[in-house]
């Protein structure tokens, strides 16, 4: 299995947000809220971030850390 990677568009406008399914896989769109929660491959996702952010009716792009955090805890010594 792929790595993936997801990460939040907030948009001007819900008109356009079928044209983001072609850069990645659409999963949540929030109507009230007016963002939508993409999904892509780990490899080759800056380019595609840096596609969408330059489209014109995106306001911001935020990145999901999630893959970069180590999920491995140390046990507290007593």
């Amino acid at each position: 299995m792929n790595e993936r990677i997801g990460f939040v568009v907030y948009v001007n406008s819900l008109k356009q947000v079928k044209a983001l399914r072609r850069y990645a896989n659409l999963y949540f769109v929030s109507k009230r809220e007016k963002y939508a929660f993409l999904y892509t491959d780990l490899e080759g996702h800056e380019a595609v971030l840096e596609q969408v952010k330059a489209l014109p009716f995106v306001e911001a792009v935020v990145r999901s850390e999630r893959p970069f955090i180590s999920e491995t805890y140390e046990t507290k010594s007593k």
